[in-house]
C-alpha cells in the first residue's frame, strides 16, 4: 500500500466523519453493527487484539455491518469499514488484513449472485473495484471489476464518476473503456 496520508484522510473522511452524526438516527441492528465495528477497530489499535481474531469476532456475529444482508456482503461492508479505520490510525498492515478479508467475502458473494440481480451485482462489483484500487493496490483487477459492473448497468452515472475518480487516481489503467456491442468504447 502505498501514500499512506491520503489514505488516512480518505479513510477518516468516510467512516468517521459519516457514521459519527448518523448513529442516533440508526437502528439498533445498525447501531449494535457500528459499536462493534467501532471496538474491533480500538482492540486492533490499542493492541489488545490481533487482526485476525477481530476479523473472527465480526464474521461470527450475525450482522456486522447492520444491513441485515447476505451475510458475506455483509461481513465485506463491516471489515472495509474497520480497515478504513485503521488506516485512518496509521495501522496500514492491520488494515489491509481487513481489506483482504472483505475482497474476499465480496468474491464469495459475486460467484452467487445472478447478473439478473443487477443492482445488487453492480454494488458489489463496484465496492470491490473500490477496494482494489485504493486499497490494494491492484488497479488492473479494479478495473476489470468496474467493467463488468458497467456492462450490466452502462448508463449507470455512479459506475462512470467512480470510473472518473479511480482514472484520477490510477492514470491509463482506467482510461480504455469496455468494449461496446463490439466496438471499441474509448472515450
Amino acid at each position: 500500500m502505498k501514500n499512506t496520508s491520503w489514505f488516512r484522510v480518505t479513510a477518516l473522511a468516510s467512516s468517521l466523519a459519516f457514521l459519527a452524526p448518523l448513529s442516533a438516527q440508526l437502528s439498533k441492528e445498525m447501531q449494535d453493527g457500528l459499536t462493534l465495528r467501532t471496538a474491533a477497530a480500538a482492540a486492533v489499535i490499542n493492541g489488545s487484539e490481533r487482526s485476525a481474531d477481530a476479523i473472527t469476532r465480526l464474521k461470527a456475529h450475525a450482522s456486522p455491518s447492520g444491513l441485515k444482508i447476505d451475510r458475506d456482503a455483509d461481513f465485506a461492508f463491516a471489515a472495509l469499514d474497520v480497515g478504513q479505520r485503521l488506516l485512518a490510525a496509521g495501522k496500514a498492515a492491520d488494515a489491509e488484513e481487513f481489506f483482504r478479508a472483505a475482497e474476499k467475502s465480496l468474491d464469495k458473494v459475486l460467484k452467487k449472485t445472478p447478473d439478473s440481480a443487477a443492482n445488487d451485482k453492480v454494488q458489489f462489483l463496484s465496492a470491490l473495484a473500490m477496494i482494489r484500487a485504493r486499497y490494494l493496490n491492484n488497479a488492473p483487477q479494479a478495473k476489470a471489476d468496474l467493467d463488468a459492473a458497467i456492462k450490466l448497468k452502462p448508463e449507470d452515472k455512479q459506475l462512470e464518476s467512480l470510473r472518473g475518480t479511480l482514472g484520477k487516481e490510477h492514470g491509463d489503467t482506467f482510461t480504455e473503456r469496455p468494449a461496446k456491442d463490439g466496438k471499441p468504447a474509448n472515450g
